[in-house]
Protein backbone atom coordinates (compact mmCIF):
# COMPACT_ATOMS: atom_id res chain seq x y z
CA UNK A 1 0.00 0.00 0.00
CA UNK A 2 1.23 3.50 -0.83
CA UNK A 3 2.51 5.37 2.21
CA UNK A 4 0.09 8.26 1.52
CA UNK A 5 -2.85 5.85 1.61
CA UNK A 6 -1.57 4.33 4.85
CA UNK A 7 -1.72 7.70 6.58
CA UNK A 8 -5.16 8.53 5.14
CA UNK A 9 -6.49 5.24 6.48
CA UNK A 10 -4.82 5.91 9.82
CA UNK A 11 -6.65 9.24 9.98
CA UNK A 12 -9.92 7.52 9.07
CA UNK A 13 -9.64 4.86 11.77
CA UNK A 14 -8.32 7.37 14.32
CA UNK A 15 -11.18 9.82 13.77
CA UNK A 16 -13.71 7.04 14.38
CA UNK A 17 -11.71 5.95 17.45
CA UNK A 18 -11.84 9.51 18.75
CA UNK A 19 -15.60 9.82 18.29
CA UNK A 20 -16.45 6.46 19.86
CA UNK A 21 -14.17 7.16 22.84
CA UNK A 22 -15.20 10.77 23.46
CA UNK A 23 -18.86 9.73 23.54
CA UNK A 24 -18.05 7.76 26.68
CA UNK A 25 -16.95 10.91 28.53
CA UNK A 26 -18.51 13.95 26.87
CA UNK A 27 -21.96 13.18 28.28
CA UNK A 28 -20.71 13.56 31.89
CA UNK A 29 -20.73 17.35 31.81
CA UNK A 30 -24.14 17.41 30.07
CA UNK A 31 -25.92 15.08 32.53
CA UNK A 32 -27.42 17.91 34.67
CA UNK A 33 -28.93 19.64 31.60
CA UNK A 34 -30.11 16.33 30.11
CA UNK A 35 -31.71 15.46 33.45
CA UNK A 36 -33.72 18.69 33.42
CA UNK A 37 -34.69 18.51 29.72
CA UNK A 38 -35.72 14.84 29.88
CA UNK A 39 -37.49 15.33 33.25
CA UNK A 40 -35.64 12.52 35.02
CA UNK A 41 -33.57 12.54 38.23
CA UNK A 42 -29.76 12.76 38.02
CA UNK A 43 -29.16 9.12 38.98
CA UNK A 44 -31.36 7.96 36.06
CA UNK A 45 -29.69 10.41 33.67
CA UNK A 46 -26.35 8.77 34.59
CA UNK A 47 -27.63 5.63 32.83
CA UNK A 48 -26.96 7.50 29.56
CA UNK A 49 -23.23 7.27 30.41
CA UNK A 50 -23.13 3.79 31.95
CA UNK A 51 -25.29 1.96 29.37
CA UNK A 52 -22.85 3.00 26.63
CA UNK A 53 -19.72 1.87 28.49
CA UNK A 54 -21.18 -1.42 29.73
CA UNK A 55 -22.62 -2.36 26.32
CA UNK A 56 -19.22 -1.83 24.68
CA UNK A 57 -17.55 -4.07 27.30
CA UNK A 58 -20.13 -6.79 26.56
CA UNK A 59 -19.77 -6.66 22.76
CA UNK A 60 -16.04 -6.07 22.17
CA UNK A 61 -14.84 -9.66 22.42
CA UNK A 62 -17.70 -10.90 20.24
CA UNK A 63 -16.78 -8.57 17.38
CA UNK A 64 -13.06 -9.26 17.83
CA UNK A 65 -13.77 -12.96 17.29
CA UNK A 66 -16.17 -12.27 14.42
CA UNK A 67 -13.66 -9.99 12.67
CA UNK A 68 -11.15 -12.85 12.54
CA UNK A 69 -13.74 -14.82 10.54
CA UNK A 70 -15.22 -12.25 8.13
CA UNK A 71 -12.58 -9.49 8.03
CA UNK A 72 -11.71 -6.50 10.18
CA UNK A 73 -12.32 -3.84 7.54
CA UNK A 74 -15.88 -5.04 6.90
CA UNK A 75 -16.70 -4.99 10.62
CA UNK A 76 -15.06 -1.57 11.08
CA UNK A 77 -16.90 0.10 8.19
CA UNK A 78 -20.27 -1.37 9.18
CA UNK A 79 -19.66 -0.26 12.77
CA UNK A 80 -18.90 3.29 11.61
CA UNK A 81 -22.27 3.57 9.86
CA UNK A 82 -24.12 2.10 12.86
CA UNK A 83 -22.35 4.51 15.23
CA UNK A 84 -23.25 7.50 13.03
CA UNK A 85 -26.89 6.35 12.91
CA UNK A 86 -26.95 5.92 16.69
CA UNK A 87 -25.48 9.42 17.13
CA UNK A 88 -28.21 10.92 14.95
CA UNK A 89 -30.94 9.21 16.99
CA UNK A 90 -29.27 10.34 20.25
CA UNK A 91 -29.49 13.93 19.04
CA UNK A 92 -33.14 13.50 18.05
CA UNK A 93 -34.12 11.87 21.37
CA UNK A 94 -36.91 13.49 23.38
CA UNK A 95 -37.15 11.12 26.36
CA UNK A 96 -35.00 8.75 28.41
CA UNK A 97 -36.08 5.42 26.81
CA UNK A 98 -35.40 6.85 23.34
CA UNK A 99 -31.91 8.08 24.16
CA UNK A 100 -31.02 4.85 26.00
CA UNK A 101 -32.03 2.86 22.91
CA UNK A 102 -29.97 5.19 20.71
CA UNK A 103 -26.99 4.85 23.07
CA UNK A 104 -27.24 1.06 22.72
CA UNK A 105 -27.11 1.49 18.94
CA UNK A 106 -24.10 3.80 19.33
CA UNK A 107 -22.39 1.23 21.57
CA UNK A 108 -23.01 -1.52 19.00
CA UNK A 109 -21.24 0.52 16.32
CA UNK A 110 -18.48 1.72 18.66
CA UNK A 111 -17.67 -1.82 19.80
CA UNK A 112 -17.34 -2.93 16.16
CA UNK A 113 -14.80 -0.17 15.41
CA UNK A 114 -12.92 -0.52 18.71
CA UNK A 115 -12.55 -4.27 18.25
CA UNK A 116 -10.91 -3.90 14.84
CA UNK A 117 -9.01 -0.59 14.57
CA UNK A 118 -5.74 -1.77 16.18
CA UNK A 119 -5.65 -4.90 14.02
CA UNK A 120 -6.30 -2.85 10.87
CA UNK A 121 -3.45 -0.47 11.71
CA UNK A 122 -0.95 -3.28 12.31
CA UNK A 123 -2.09 -4.84 9.01
CA UNK A 124 -1.59 -1.74 6.83
CA UNK A 125 1.66 -0.48 8.38
CA UNK A 126 5.00 -2.34 8.28
CA UNK A 127 6.31 -3.60 11.67
CA UNK A 128 9.01 -0.91 11.99
CA UNK A 129 6.30 1.79 11.84
CA UNK A 130 3.80 0.21 14.25
CA UNK A 131 4.99 2.41 17.12
CA UNK A 132 4.39 5.74 15.42
CA UNK A 133 1.13 4.56 13.76
CA UNK A 134 -0.34 3.17 16.98
CA UNK A 135 1.01 6.23 18.81
CA UNK A 136 -0.98 8.54 16.51
CA UNK A 137 -4.10 6.41 16.97
CA UNK A 138 -3.43 6.32 20.71
CA UNK A 139 -3.36 10.14 20.79
CA UNK A 140 -6.86 10.25 19.24
CA UNK A 141 -8.15 7.58 21.64
CA UNK A 142 -6.61 9.20 24.71
CA UNK A 143 -7.73 12.69 23.69
CA UNK A 144 -11.22 11.29 23.19
CA UNK A 145 -11.13 9.78 26.66
CA UNK A 146 -9.99 12.95 28.45
CA UNK A 147 -11.31 15.75 26.24
CA UNK A 148 -15.00 14.97 26.74
CA UNK A 149 -15.69 17.34 29.66
CA UNK A 150 -13.69 20.17 28.06
CA UNK A 151 -15.25 19.92 24.60
CA UNK A 152 -18.68 19.26 26.11
CA UNK A 153 -18.41 22.37 28.26
CA UNK A 154 -17.54 24.49 25.23
CA UNK A 155 -20.44 23.08 23.17
CA UNK A 156 -22.93 23.61 25.99
CA UNK A 157 -21.89 27.26 26.28
CA UNK A 158 -23.49 28.08 22.92
CA UNK A 159 -25.59 25.05 21.94
CA UNK A 160 -27.88 22.52 23.62
CA UNK A 161 -26.84 18.96 24.54
CA UNK A 162 -28.28 17.48 21.32
CA UNK A 163 -25.28 18.88 19.39
CA UNK A 164 -22.91 16.75 21.46
CA UNK A 165 -24.22 13.88 19.33
CA UNK A 166 -25.00 15.70 16.08
CA UNK A 167 -21.34 16.61 15.49
CA UNK A 168 -20.53 12.91 15.05
CA UNK A 169 -22.72 12.59 11.97
CA UNK A 170 -20.80 14.62 9.32
CA UNK A 171 -17.40 13.60 10.75
CA UNK A 172 -18.38 9.91 10.78
CA UNK A 173 -19.63 10.05 7.20
CA UNK A 174 -16.34 11.61 6.02
CA UNK A 175 -14.35 8.92 7.87
CA UNK A 176 -16.50 6.18 6.29
CA UNK A 177 -16.05 7.57 2.77
CA UNK A 178 -12.26 7.81 3.26
CA UNK A 179 -12.15 4.18 4.32
CA UNK A 180 -14.49 3.08 1.52
CA UNK A 181 -12.17 4.64 -1.05
CA UNK A 182 -8.78 3.60 0.36
CA UNK A 183 -9.26 0.38 2.34
CA UNK A 184 -7.95 -2.65 0.41
CA UNK A 185 -10.73 -4.86 -0.97
CA UNK A 186 -10.86 -8.25 0.73
CA UNK A 187 -12.79 -11.29 -0.54
CA UNK A 188 -15.90 -12.25 1.37
CA UNK A 189 -15.51 -15.13 3.79
CA UNK A 190 -16.62 -18.42 2.28
CA UNK A 191 -16.46 -20.55 5.43
CA UNK A 192 -19.38 -20.80 7.81
CA UNK A 193 -19.40 -18.17 10.55
CA UNK A 194 -19.21 -19.76 14.00
CA UNK A 195 -20.77 -17.99 16.95
CA UNK A 196 -20.87 -19.86 20.25
CA UNK A 197 -24.00 -18.39 21.82
CA UNK A 198 -23.78 -20.21 25.20
CA UNK A 199 -20.18 -19.09 25.81
CA UNK A 200 -20.84 -15.53 24.74
CA UNK A 201 -23.98 -15.43 26.89
CA UNK A 202 -21.95 -16.59 29.91
CA UNK A 203 -19.37 -13.86 29.32
CA UNK A 204 -22.02 -11.18 28.69
CA UNK A 205 -23.93 -12.24 31.83
CA UNK A 206 -20.74 -11.99 33.92
CA UNK A 207 -19.91 -8.49 32.64
CA UNK A 208 -23.46 -7.18 33.07
CA UNK A 209 -23.72 -8.70 36.55
CA UNK A 210 -20.40 -7.10 37.53
CA UNK A 211 -21.40 -3.60 36.47
CA UNK A 212 -24.93 -3.84 37.86
CA UNK A 213 -23.29 -4.79 41.16
CA UNK A 214 -20.94 -1.79 40.96
CA UNK A 215 -23.53 0.85 40.01
CA UNK A 216 -26.32 -0.50 42.22
CA UNK A 217 -23.90 -0.82 45.12
CA UNK A 218 -23.23 2.92 44.93
CA UNK A 219 -26.91 3.60 45.57
CA UNK A 220 -27.80 1.05 48.26
CA UNK A 221 -24.41 0.28 49.80
CA UNK A 222 -21.95 -2.52 49.02
CA UNK A 223 -22.76 -4.37 52.24
CA UNK A 224 -26.38 -5.01 51.17
CA UNK A 225 -27.25 -8.72 50.75
CA UNK A 226 -28.44 -8.09 47.17
CA UNK A 227 -25.02 -6.72 46.19
CA UNK A 228 -23.27 -9.64 47.89
CA UNK A 229 -25.55 -12.02 45.98
CA UNK A 230 -24.64 -10.33 42.71
CA UNK A 231 -20.95 -10.68 43.64
CA UNK A 232 -21.42 -14.46 44.01
CA UNK A 233 -23.25 -14.61 40.66
CA UNK A 234 -20.52 -12.55 38.95
CA UNK A 235 -17.70 -14.74 40.28
CA UNK A 236 -19.62 -17.88 39.33
CA UNK A 237 -20.25 -16.72 35.76
CA UNK A 238 -16.64 -15.60 35.21
CA UNK A 239 -15.36 -18.90 36.64
CA UNK A 240 -17.70 -20.88 34.37
CA UNK A 241 -16.59 -18.85 31.35
CA UNK A 242 -12.87 -19.42 31.98
CA UNK A 243 -13.37 -23.15 32.62
CA UNK A 244 -15.32 -23.52 29.35
CA UNK A 245 -12.73 -21.48 27.42
CA UNK A 246 -9.95 -23.86 28.44
CA UNK A 247 -11.84 -26.91 27.20
CA UNK A 248 -12.96 -25.87 23.71
CA UNK A 249 -11.02 -26.02 20.45
CA UNK A 250 -11.93 -22.48 19.29
CA UNK A 251 -12.20 -20.29 22.40
CA UNK A 252 -13.87 -16.89 22.36
CA UNK A 253 -10.76 -15.57 24.16
CA UNK A 254 -7.65 -17.69 23.70
CA UNK A 255 -6.26 -17.54 27.22
CA UNK A 256 -2.76 -18.37 25.92
CA UNK A 257 -2.43 -14.70 24.99
CA UNK A 258 -2.16 -13.90 28.71
CA UNK A 259 0.89 -16.16 29.09
CA UNK A 260 2.92 -13.21 27.83
CA UNK A 261 3.59 -11.13 30.95
CA UNK A 262 4.25 -7.98 28.91
CA UNK A 263 0.79 -8.26 27.34
CA UNK A 264 -1.03 -9.02 30.61
CA UNK A 265 0.70 -6.33 32.66
CA UNK A 266 0.34 -3.91 29.72
CA UNK A 267 -3.44 -4.42 29.80
CA UNK A 268 -3.58 -4.00 33.59
CA UNK A 269 -1.42 -0.86 33.62
CA UNK A 270 -3.52 0.66 30.79
CA UNK A 271 -6.69 -0.07 32.78
CA UNK A 272 -5.21 1.75 35.78
CA UNK A 273 -4.22 4.78 33.70
CA UNK A 274 -7.65 5.05 32.04
CA UNK A 275 -9.34 4.69 35.43
CA UNK A 276 -7.23 7.60 36.74
CA UNK A 277 -8.24 9.68 33.72
CA UNK A 278 -11.87 9.20 34.63
CA UNK A 279 -11.23 10.65 38.10
CA UNK A 280 -10.55 13.95 36.30
CA UNK A 281 -13.63 13.55 34.08
CA UNK A 282 -15.92 13.03 37.07
CA UNK A 283 -14.40 15.27 39.76
CA UNK A 284 -12.85 18.25 37.96
CA UNK A 285 -16.07 19.62 36.36
CA UNK A 286 -17.63 19.76 39.86
CA UNK A 287 -14.53 21.38 41.35
CA UNK A 288 -14.30 24.05 38.65
CA UNK A 289 -18.00 24.89 38.30
CA UNK A 290 -19.46 24.24 41.77
CA UNK A 291 -16.50 24.90 44.06
CA UNK A 292 -14.58 27.59 42.14
CA UNK A 293 -17.82 28.94 40.57
CA UNK A 294 -16.38 29.16 37.04
CA UNK A 295 -18.63 29.18 33.97
CA UNK A 296 -18.92 26.05 31.81
CA UNK A 297 -16.96 27.88 29.06
CA UNK A 298 -14.02 28.72 31.36
CA UNK A 299 -14.13 25.24 32.90
CA UNK A 300 -14.09 23.71 29.42
CA UNK A 301 -11.10 25.83 28.38
CA UNK A 302 -9.13 24.82 31.51
CA UNK A 303 -9.92 21.14 31.02
CA UNK A 304 -8.68 21.40 27.41
CA UNK A 305 -5.13 21.63 28.82
CA UNK A 306 -5.17 17.83 29.07
CA UNK A 307 -5.99 16.95 25.44
CA UNK A 308 -3.91 19.79 23.98
CA UNK A 309 -0.71 18.48 25.59
CA UNK A 310 -1.76 14.91 24.83
CA UNK A 311 -1.93 15.66 21.10
CA UNK A 312 1.78 16.50 21.00
CA UNK A 313 3.13 13.96 23.48
CA UNK A 314 1.40 10.85 22.07
CA UNK A 315 3.03 10.76 18.59
CA UNK A 316 6.34 11.85 20.17
CA UNK A 317 6.08 8.95 22.58
CA UNK A 318 5.24 6.61 19.70
CA UNK A 319 8.31 7.78 17.76
CA UNK A 320 10.57 7.21 20.78
CA UNK A 321 8.90 3.83 21.40
CA UNK A 322 9.98 2.68 17.92
CA UNK A 323 13.60 3.19 19.07
CA UNK A 324 13.72 2.19 22.76
CA UNK A 325 10.53 0.16 23.22
CA UNK A 326 6.99 1.03 24.29
CA UNK A 327 7.42 -0.42 27.79
CA UNK A 328 10.31 1.90 28.65
CA UNK A 329 8.51 5.00 27.35
CA UNK A 330 5.36 4.05 29.27
CA UNK A 331 7.38 3.36 32.43
CA UNK A 332 8.98 6.82 32.33
CA UNK A 333 5.60 8.45 31.56
CA UNK A 334 4.11 6.94 34.72
CA UNK A 335 6.55 8.95 36.84
CA UNK A 336 5.25 12.15 35.22
CA UNK A 337 1.74 11.12 36.31
CA UNK A 338 2.84 11.30 39.95
CA UNK A 339 3.20 15.11 39.85
CA UNK A 340 -0.39 16.00 38.83
CA UNK A 341 -1.85 13.35 41.14
CA UNK A 342 0.00 14.91 44.09
CA UNK A 343 -1.19 18.39 43.03
CA UNK A 344 -4.81 17.21 42.82
CA UNK A 345 -4.77 15.58 46.26
CA UNK A 346 -3.28 18.69 47.90
CA UNK A 347 -4.82 21.60 45.99
CA UNK A 348 -7.02 24.12 47.80
CA UNK A 349 -9.46 26.70 46.39
CA UNK A 350 -7.14 29.42 47.71
CA UNK A 351 -4.33 28.25 45.41
CA UNK A 352 -3.70 30.00 42.12
CA UNK A 353 -5.65 28.46 39.22
CA UNK A 354 -2.29 28.01 37.49
CA UNK A 355 -1.49 25.09 39.80
CA UNK A 356 -4.54 23.28 38.46
CA UNK A 357 -3.69 24.13 34.84
CA UNK A 358 -0.10 22.90 35.36
CA UNK A 359 -1.41 19.68 36.88
CA UNK A 360 -3.83 19.08 34.01
CA UNK A 361 -1.13 19.89 31.43
CA UNK A 362 1.30 17.43 33.02
CA UNK A 363 -1.45 14.81 33.15
CA UNK A 364 -2.06 15.31 29.42
CA UNK A 365 1.68 15.05 28.69
CA UNK A 366 2.01 11.83 30.66
CA UNK A 367 -1.20 10.40 29.23
CA UNK A 368 0.01 10.91 25.68
CA UNK A 369 3.50 9.57 26.36
CA UNK A 370 2.05 6.40 27.93
CA UNK A 371 2.21 4.04 24.94
CA UNK A 372 -0.43 1.51 25.92
CA UNK A 373 -1.46 0.47 22.39
CA UNK A 374 2.05 -0.21 20.99
CA UNK A 375 2.97 -1.91 24.29
CA UNK A 376 -0.05 -4.23 24.20
CA UNK A 377 -0.08 -4.99 20.45
CA UNK A 378 3.73 -5.39 20.38
CA UNK A 379 3.50 -8.16 22.99
CA UNK A 380 0.84 -10.09 21.06
CA UNK A 381 2.05 -12.61 18.49
CA UNK A 382 0.71 -12.31 14.89
CA UNK A 383 -2.01 -14.96 15.33
CA UNK A 384 -3.44 -13.00 18.27
CA UNK A 385 -3.48 -9.51 16.70
CA UNK A 386 -7.25 -9.53 16.11
CA UNK A 387 -8.27 -10.61 19.60
CA UNK A 388 -5.44 -8.54 21.17
CA UNK A 389 -6.98 -5.38 19.74
CA UNK A 390 -10.36 -6.36 21.21
CA UNK A 391 -8.84 -7.11 24.61
CA UNK A 392 -6.93 -3.81 24.56
CA UNK A 393 -10.16 -1.91 23.85
CA UNK A 394 -11.97 -4.00 26.47
CA UNK A 395 -9.30 -3.15 29.05
CA UNK A 396 -9.63 0.53 28.18
CA UNK A 397 -13.41 0.51 28.59
CA UNK A 398 -13.24 -1.57 31.77
CA UNK A 399 -10.77 0.98 33.12
CA UNK A 400 -13.04 3.88 32.19
CA UNK A 401 -16.13 2.22 33.68
CA UNK A 402 -14.33 1.22 36.86
CA UNK A 403 -12.83 4.72 37.04
CA UNK A 404 -16.32 6.23 36.77
CA UNK A 405 -17.56 4.02 39.59
CA UNK A 406 -14.49 4.42 41.80
CA UNK A 407 -14.27 8.19 41.39
CA UNK A 408 -17.95 8.64 42.29
CA UNK A 409 -17.89 6.17 45.19
CA UNK A 410 -14.64 7.47 46.71
CA UNK A 411 -15.63 11.12 46.27
CA UNK A 412 -18.93 10.73 48.13
CA UNK A 413 -17.41 8.38 50.70
CA UNK A 414 -14.80 11.06 51.45
CA UNK A 415 -17.51 13.73 51.67
CA UNK A 416 -19.55 11.48 53.97
CA UNK A 417 -16.55 10.92 56.24
CA UNK A 418 -16.14 14.67 56.55
CA UNK A 419 -19.87 15.22 57.17
CA UNK A 420 -20.26 12.36 59.66
CA UNK A 421 -23.27 11.08 57.72
CA UNK A 422 -24.02 9.61 54.31
CA UNK A 423 -23.92 12.21 51.49
CA UNK A 424 -24.71 11.35 47.84
CA UNK A 425 -24.98 14.82 46.26
CA UNK A 426 -22.81 17.93 46.05
CA UNK A 427 -22.80 19.57 49.54
CA UNK A 428 -23.86 23.12 48.55
CA UNK A 429 -23.92 24.33 52.14
CA UNK A 430 -20.49 22.86 52.92
CA UNK A 431 -18.23 23.22 49.83
CA UNK A 432 -15.14 22.34 51.89
CA UNK A 433 -16.56 18.86 52.38
CA UNK A 434 -16.32 18.41 48.61
CA UNK A 435 -12.62 19.37 48.64
CA UNK A 436 -11.98 16.83 51.41
CA UNK A 437 -13.79 14.16 49.36
CA UNK A 438 -11.79 15.10 46.26
CA UNK A 439 -8.50 14.75 48.15
CA UNK A 440 -9.63 11.37 49.51
CA UNK A 441 -10.44 10.10 46.01
CA UNK A 442 -7.14 11.28 44.53
CA UNK A 443 -5.17 9.34 47.15
CA UNK A 444 -6.48 6.19 45.48
CA UNK A 445 -5.70 7.58 42.02
CA UNK A 446 -2.10 8.12 43.15
CA UNK A 447 -2.01 4.56 44.47
CA UNK A 448 -3.18 3.22 41.09
CA UNK A 449 -0.35 5.02 39.30
CA UNK A 450 2.18 3.58 41.77
CA UNK A 451 0.74 0.10 41.14
CA UNK A 452 1.10 0.62 37.37
CA UNK A 453 4.75 1.62 37.89
CA UNK A 454 5.36 -1.62 39.82
CA UNK A 455 3.74 -3.72 37.07
CA UNK A 456 5.88 -2.23 34.30
CA UNK A 457 9.00 -2.39 36.49
CA UNK A 458 8.46 -6.17 36.74
CA UNK A 459 8.07 -6.43 32.95
CA UNK A 460 11.27 -4.45 32.28
CA UNK A 461 13.23 -6.34 34.95
CA UNK A 462 12.22 -9.74 33.54
CA UNK A 463 13.02 -8.60 29.99
CA UNK A 464 16.44 -7.31 31.03
CA UNK A 465 17.16 -10.55 32.88
CA UNK A 466 16.15 -12.60 29.83
CA UNK A 467 18.38 -10.54 27.52
CA UNK A 468 21.27 -10.93 29.96
CA UNK A 469 20.86 -14.73 29.93
CA UNK A 470 20.84 -14.78 26.13
CA UNK A 471 24.06 -12.76 26.01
Amino acid sequence: MKQQNQWLLLMSTSIVSFMSTIDASIVNIAVPKMSRDLHVPNNQAEWIVSVYLVSICVLLIFFGRLSDQIGRVRIFQTGTLIFVTGSLFCGLSLNLPMILGARLLQALGASMTMATNFGIITDIFPPHRHGIALGVNSSFVQVGNIAGPGIGGLILTWLNWHYIFYINVPIGIIAYLLGHHFFPRTPRATRKIQVDVPRFSTYAGAVISFFVMIFWGQMIGFGDWRILSLLVVTIGLFAAFFVIEQRVAAPLINLKIFHNLGFTFGILSAMLVYACGYFNNVIMPFYLQDRLLLSSAIAGLILMAVPLLNIFSAPTGGYIADHIGAEKVSFYALFIFLIPEVIFLLIQPSWSIWWLIIGLALFGTANGAFQNNPMIMGNASPEFQGIAGSIAALGRNFGMTIGLSLATSLLYFGISRQAGRRVTTYPDAHPDWFVAGMHFAYRFALGMIILAIILLAVVLYRRAAKEKRVM
